[in-house]
């Protein structure tokens, strides 16, 4: 299938991720163990390629060392562009997949508000091509279904005149939809806006649909206290309403998933969201997969952060009632401050088979 690499589908076959040196300095910060429990997720039959610094580095050959690994392990040096920046372990950000016939593609977005190298240290690895534009765009800021893309309104806003929704859509052939509501400013007209300022933050792909067809997204629905069935955030979560409302009239179906918006002495000193969207899914069930279900990789934060568990609970069962297996991967309450988790961290690079999906 020609295009971006889905976000859902096949299984996955290989994923990239990033770990600077920097954050293995610290162990107690609990950077490092998030991003190991991570990478220790993958199963059997993923390869991971895993950006660093200098693979013989000592504190990366004790983080490496301390490992329990399903998947198959790749180092990747990024050589004479060392030392990282703590910022690179987004590998999401900086790149997309595409594949045209038989090549694959590394498309480097130059202009993205999280920049990185990852394209040019992953091409000549899995020997693909690598090319540049100047979209502005964000891993991130952008979704892929298998037959639709979701794009937040901030990209076409932020995108120069002439690269408006006709070049985004150009990117891909994919129907492509935008997520956001309508911001209101004395004295001019009305404009679309997003909150957050990356979608992948607030809004799952499930690869699902429903019995008549509609593609199922789950959307966040933040909540100001411990309770998931407390107080709802003022404000963010009429905007939230009103984007979920403009994804049902696009022909989504909304499922929506309650999320934190706290603040914890220990990781977020002000309010902050905990990213239960930002997850990894596969609708293709793995051949020795004993729970003859699709799986989902979903952050966790009830480890650290215990009065968060029912949140937890709560979105683990979202994803089960839709039939996944659900893979909890704890530790990310570290990154909290930093703004993401799984898909964040993490990029999907090639999947057996891209255009899977199923039916709840």
């Amino acid at each position: 299938m020609n295009g971006l690499m889905p976000d859902c589908g096949g299984a996955i076959e290989a994923v990239a991720m990033t770990v600077p040196l920097r954050l293995l300095m610290n162990p107690a910060d609990g950077k490092g163990a998030a991003l190991a429990r991570l990478a220790e997720a993958w199963p059997r039959g993923v390869t991971l390629y895993l950006l660093i610094d200098d693979p013989e580095a000592a504190e990366f050959r004790a983080w490496a060392n301390g490992l329990s690994l399903s998947c198959d392990l790749v180092p990747v040096s990024t050589g004479k562009d060392a030392p990282l920046l703590e910022a690179e372990v987004w590998t999401q950000d900086s790149f997309m997949v595409a594949r045209e016939n038989e090549r694959r593609i590394l498309r480097h977005l130059i202009k993205a508000d999280r920049p990185g190298r990852h394209a040019s240290w992953l091409a000549p690895v899995l020997g693909a091509e690598l090319s540049a534009t100047d979209m502005v765009l964000a891993g991130g800021n952008t979704l892929t279904g298998p037959d639709f893309r979701l794009v937040g309104a901030a990209s076409l806003a932020r995108t120069p005149l002439g690269q408006g929704p006709a070049a985004h859509a150009a990117f891909d052939a994919r129907r492509l939809h935008v997520f956001g509501f309508a911001l209101t400013q004395r004295g001019a007209p009305p404009r679309l806006a997003q909150q957050p300022h990356h979608i992948d933050l607030v809004v799952s792909v499930t690869g699902c649909s429903d019995r008549d067809g509609r593609p199922i997204l789950l959307v966040a629905d933040p909540r100001k206290s411990a309770d998931p069935d407390g107080p709802r955030m003022e404000g963010w979560a009429e905007q939230m309403d009103a984007s979920a409302r403009r994804l049902e009239e696009d022909g989504f179906t909304i499922l929506r998933n309650k999320v934190p918006f706290l603040a914890n002495p220990g990781f977020a000193p002000n309010p902050a969201l905990r990213a239960y969207n930002n997850v990894a899914v596969e609708n293709e069930v793995r051949a020795k997969n004993l729970t003859g279900r699709p799986r989902i990789w979903l952050p966790q934060f009830g480890d650290a952060e215990a009065t968060l568990a029912d949140f937890d609970t709560h979105n683990r069962e979202i994803w089960q009632n839709l039939g996944f297996d659900v893979i909890g991967v704890y530790g990310w309450s570290a990154f909290v401050r930093s703004g993401g988790a799984i898909r964040c961290a993490s990029k999907v690079v090639s999947r057996w088979n891209p255009i899977a999906k199923g039916v709840a």
